[in-house]
């Protein structure tokens, strides 16, 4: 009889000290959650881009696959301002440009709107590959897209920088078979040279300085 009371009582502390442990076990994970560290099981939805307040949607950063800030510091140097805090090219070939300044004020005219999207009205074509050159020797700089169709537009750097407007230039030089655009450095001045598949090298820069906006021939 001794024996079975020991026994009951033996198996009575192994049960006591397994609650003890699971509840110490549990008060950990919640000290985890409640220090921000990673939690395995998400709520549904939770990888949805998030939203800014006036439900503008923000894409994710795996999302965009190119971002250029402009204006910051590192990349301004000695170059005149854009009035652009950044602009992202996403996966699916859209670009999202965020104006500051009079350019804000130009393009978005009080609406609740953060951000515009340059080369929208580009056609059916989408962008593949978005760069940001130095043109000329005055400072100023331009925003260039590849676009997947071989053909090269640009935000036009003369009406950015002087009137605060977005004026895109699509088709530059009339070509379709451009491949990549780099930019060049000469001794006094910078180029920005359009990439074809026949391998030839296009000098972009009257194209894109041309004020009137027409479809030029190309160097």
């Amino acid at each position: 009889m001794k024996k079975f009371i020991a026994a009951i009582l033996l198996l009575t502390m192994i049960l006591s000290m397994s609650f003890s442990l699971s509840a110490c076990n549990n008060k950990d994970e919640e000290d985890k959650n409640e220090q921000g560290m990673a939690v395995v099981d998400s709520e549904p939805g939770a990888e949805d881009d998030a939203e800014d307040a006036d439900g503008t949607e923000e894409p994710a950063d795996a999302d965009v696959i190119t971002s250029f800030e402009p204006d910051a510091p590192d990349t301004l140097g000695h170059d005149l301002p854009l009035e652009i805090e950044k602009i992202e090219l996403l996966k699916d070939g859209t670009v999202i440009l965020t104006p500051t300044g009079d350019l804000k004020e130009n393009e978005l005219q009080g609406s609740e709107a953060t951000s515009l999207m340059p080369f929208a009205d580009s056609g059916d074509a989408k962008v593949k590959e978005l760069y940001l050159f130095r043109i000329g020797n005055g400072g100023y700089r331009a925003i260039v897209a590849l676009m997947d169709n071989g053909t090269v537009s640009a935000i036009n750097p003369s009406a950015l920088i002087e009137d605060h407007i977005i004026a895109v230039k699509d088709n530059l030089g009339g070509r379709d078979s451009f491949t990549g655009v780099e930019q060049e450095e000469g001794e006094d001045a910078f180029s920005i040279i359009g990439k074809t598949e026949e391998g030839d090298d296009v000098v972009l820069d009257p194209v894109i300085l041309d004020e009137d906006g027409e479809i030029q021939p190309a160097e």
